[in-house]
């Protein structure tokens, strides 16, 4: 997979709406409106938290916030997983962890 091109913001869509397709009901404890929150994916530098800060490229899927201060849902297509990020209080990206799917990440929020 290459990390720039435009079909791998359309596979990244297509594994998050197969997961949608799975769970109609989907819900969690932050109340987020996927209609509202989810974006297009943008590949931005996370700081990662548990490898000393070191600088990782995500695919930002999710945003809880419209201002970008809440949780971020991000994709690592090398390990084909879900995390979570968040913005510092520094503007800073800081990578939190994996969950897995898109799914499980959003109840992980």
């Amino acid at each position: 997979m290459h990390y720039l091109n435009d079909m791998d913001r359309e596979e990244i869509k297509l594994i998050i709406q197969e997961e949608l397709k799975d769970n109609p009901d989907l819900s969690n404890a932050h109340g987020v409106e996927l209609d509202n929150c989810l974006i297009e994916p943008t590949l931005q530098t996370y700081l990662n938290s548990f490898h000393d800060n070191k600088e990782v490229k995500l695919w930002t899927v999710l945003e809880e916030t419209e201002d970008g201060n809440g949780y971020k849902i991000v994709y690592d297509p090398k390990d084909n997983l879900f995390g979570l990020g968040m913005k510092s209080n520094k503007d800073e990206l800081i990578f939190i962890g994996y969950y897995g799917t898109f799914v499980e990440t959003l109840k992980g929020m």
